[in-house]
């Protein structure tokens, strides 16, 4: 029956992703704070975000079949869902009981400050509501657990539906999931590869997760080197020269480009990953992908074989 369920989702072109822990985000160009006094900036814009949020709506301008499922609760968990509805960015609600959290950036010349409210606390019947919500979005080739997660059980459970993972969270469970599960690709970014792996190098880090059994190891580090590795092939890959408008959202966007050229050759899949990491940071949005753009710039990428 397991591999019949396999071979039925492989053959389904969808990605699913998860955010657990969800935010409406507000973001402001501001070059100086000054304590105590009002600011007036000159523009802003605010965006439905998350881990799993930005990697689907980068999915989708990638022309990918994707869909956000997204654990929400009360007016700003609706909100969350018209902005995304809005993108034309196809999103399942999960409905859980607390309310979802709001949070601010403010950036300037590439560098960011983000204030992050505080989220609900996932019960057990939050949990069973998130699971029955991707078992019903099911069959999909791919599932994508990203993002902060509050409650222990919410990621292995989603790890034992039987569809291949993407794991780009941090939490405790991240090595229940990839030691229980068939994973494409595990993506910690260097600080969380200290607490997961116990594990400062990125070398090292990597050759951890495909050990473990990830097809793909991919260890990012802010904006310098990243490390990827599957198989017996890794490389280390310097992030190309952009004018840094607003850098959120670049590794999600990283691993969205991952995913969608996964089945190249994949000196050509790193190159276009690192790519879609860099444009994003490029842009003022989170995610908002051009393909050929981000194609055209992967042919300038150097890798580092290792």
């Amino acid at each position: 029956m397991v591999s019949r369920i396999k071979c039925v989702y492989a053959q389904n072109p969808m990605i699913i992703t998860v955010t657990a822990n969800p935010m409406v985000e507000h973001v402001f160009p501001v070059s100086r704070i000054t304590p105590g006094r009002p600011h007036h900036p000159s523009e802003g814009w605010a965006f439905a975000t998350g881990k799993g949020i930005n990697a689907a709506r980068a999915l989708h301008h990638l022309g990918e079949d994707v869909l956000a499922v997204v654990a929400t609760g009360g007016d700003r968990g609706r909100e969350v869902i018209r902005r995304l509805e809005d993108e034309s960015i196809p999103v399942r609600a999960a409905p859980v009981s607390g309310e979802t959290r709001a949070g601010f950036v403010l950036y300037d010349r590439g560098e960011v400050t983000t204030f992050y409210g505080p989220g609900p606390t996932l019960t057990q019947e939050d949990v069973e509501a998130v699971v029955a919500t991707v078992t019903q979005a099911l069959p999909a080739r791919l599932l994508v657990l990203a993002g902060s997660v509050n409650h222990a059980d919410l990621y292995p459970r989603l790890s034992g539906l039987e569809v291949p993972l993407v794991l780009d969270f941090n939490h405790p469970s991240f090595q229940e999931c990839l030691a229980g599960a068939e994973v494409r690709l595990a993506k910690p970014n260097r600080a969380e590869s200290r607490s997961l792996l116990a594990e400062d190098d990125p070398v090292r880090a990597s050759a951890l997760l495909t050990e473990a059994g990830a097809q793909w190891g991919v260890v990012t580090d802010g904006d310098g080197p990243a490390v990827f590795r599957t198989g017996n092939q890794a490389w280390r890959v310097t992030p190309p020269v952009v004018e840094a408008v607003h850098p959120v959202g670049c590794g999600d966007s990283l691993c969205a480009g991952l995913i969608h050229a996964m089945d190249r050759d994949p000196a050509d899949a790193v190159a276009f990953a690192m790519a879609c990491g860099a444009h994003n940071a490029s842009r003022p949005g989170i995610g908002h992908l051009d393909r050929a753009a981000c194609e055209a710039l992967a042919k300038h990428i150097q890798l580092d074989p290792l």
